[in-house]
């Protein structure tokens, strides 16, 4: 398993989406991603002005919350550790600032790791790839659209999914 992935909570990474213009198309690739798919629950449909729009994209809340608490956790450590290694570096190549107040330099070594790590975590946390999609998505239900929203658990089915909306006729999106 992929180190990167303890960073995560949520068991989905990716997020694929389409819009269609009418009813029809988008329960056409609903019901055909359903028939195809053995995890059912990945998928989703979403109506015009969809009152659960926000459950429906984001349904793992409980694993945004580990995905935070990891991802700080491991990354603000990892900062640390790295602001250490790069005030050990300073002071080893005799940087004559550093070398005048050793402590001082590896404390602020270590503090600034820590935020920059935080930093990295909250970007994680915040999943930028996803926001966007999500906010096409919302768009188009206000315009009187409908989506059909899946939440892959691979690559392969991002990647099989990505193709039956495309066939289905719709506007496919995709997060990273």
């Amino acid at each position: 398993m992929n180190s990167a992935l303890h960073l995560f909570g949520e068991r989905s990474l990716t997020l694929v989406a389409a819009t269609f213009p009418d009813r029809g198309s988008a329960t056409r690739a609903f019901h055909a991603l359903r028939t195809v798919s053995p995890r059912k629950l990945g998928i989703a449909l979403i109506t015009p002005s969809d009152p659960r729009l926000g459950r429906k994209m984001e349904p793992e809340s409980n694993g945004i919350w580990h995905t935070l608490l990891r991802s700080h956790a491991w990354l603000g450590l990892a900062g640390a550790l790295g602001g250490l290694a790069l005030a050990a570096l300073v002071l080893a190549a005799g940087w004559p600032a550093a070398l005048a107040s050793p402590r001082a330099t590896v404390a602020l070594g270590g503090v600034y790791g820590v935020f920059v790590g935080m930093l990295a975590a909250g970007l994680l946390t915040l999943r930028p790839d996803r926001a966007r999609v999500t906010a096409q998505v919302r768009e188009a239900s206000e315009h009187g659209q409908w989506s059909v929203v899946t939440h892959p658990v691979s690559a392969h089915e991002a990647d099989v999914t990505q193709d039956l909306l495309t066939l289905g006729g719709g506007h496919v999106l995709r997060s990273l």
